[in-house]
């Protein structure tokens, strides 16, 4: 028999809710504002992307190869691909409609929020196979609201708070940081079956069903929602990261801002400096 949770609760966790995005009005709104940009120097490209990754069953794909890859052709002279600019959502599948491809789940749990000791106080309830996340033909890196994965990359957190910190390549800031006795290992994406909340339908019974997938848990510092206190509140880090990716190539890339012009969280500014 599903659980009862007292009125008190209910009303507790509708403010949850409506403070994170206002679920019950705005949750679904196409925020407005926002931009991306591109500047090359040389080889170099710089500037910001901004995605409105507010949902709760989206993807986004980022390719900063491919924005480099436009950005010289139009210096060459040909006409510039602005597609690689355009971040289009993937939706996270719920269902199986093929063969499985081994791995691909959906984990629903009961996060004893309201009820309990907080996101710590969980129960598994359930377990489905699923269809893979469908990806972009190619890319670097995801974002899913707070939650971000790299395409076989690793990323690390630096010590620079802002863009115009950073020195003149990735090798000078990583002996900046080791002669400050920082941690300068790189960290790849790891396997999570409770970070990647899909679905907000049944929150007022603490249910969440979760996406299994990879996901790089420094590069999500970057914007993480913090339970409790109630209403959640989210914290929001504007350290640059590096982002090495499979080829070896580094990126720098920054968060700016996580709020769209209508007020709606969880709608990214991301700043970028590739290859750095």
């Amino acid at each position: 028999m599903r659980d009862i949770i007292p009125l008190f609760s209910l009303l507790l966790w509708a403010a949850i809710l409506t403070s994170c995005e206002g679920i019950m009005s705005s949750i679904y709104d196409e925020p407005s504002g926002g931009g991306s940009s591109v500047v090359a120097v040389g080889d170099t490209i710089s500037g910001s992307i901004y995605i409105e990754a507010n949902r709760w069953d989206e993807w986004f794909y980022v390719d900063l190869h491919a924005i480099r890859d436009a950005v010289t052709a139009a210096n060459a002279g040909e006409a510039m691909d602005s597609s690689c600019l355009r971040f289009d959502p993937y939706k996270v599948p719920r269902t199986l409609t093929g063969e499985w491809d081994g791995t691909s789940k959906i984990f629903t749990y009961r996060f004893r929020v309201i009820t309990g000791d907080g996101l710590d106080d969980n129960e598994l309830l359930d377990v489905i196979e699923v269809d893979k996340q469908p990806e972009a033909p190619s890319w670097d890196f995801a974002i899913h609201r707070n939650n971000n994965r790299t395409n076989g990359g690793a990323a690390l957190e630096t010590i620079c708070s802002s863009m115009n910190e950073l020195p003149a390549n990735s090798a000078m800031l990583l002996n900046q940081m080791v002669s400050a006795g920082m941690d300068t290992a790189f960290v790849a994406d790891s396997y999570s079956e409770m970070d990647v909340w899909v679905d907000q339908s049944t929150m007022l019974q603490e249910i969440i069903p979760c996406q299994g997938i990879m996901v790089n848990t420094v590069l999500s510092r970057w914007l993480t929602m913090e339970i409790p206190p109630m209403p959640p509140s989210f914290s929001h880090n504007g350290h640059v990261f590096l982002l090495r990716m499979s080829d070896g190539s580094v990126a720098a890339l920054r968060c700016s801002n996580f709020v769209s012009a209508r007020n709606v969280k969880c709608c990214l500014t991301i700043e970028y400096l590739y290859p750095y």
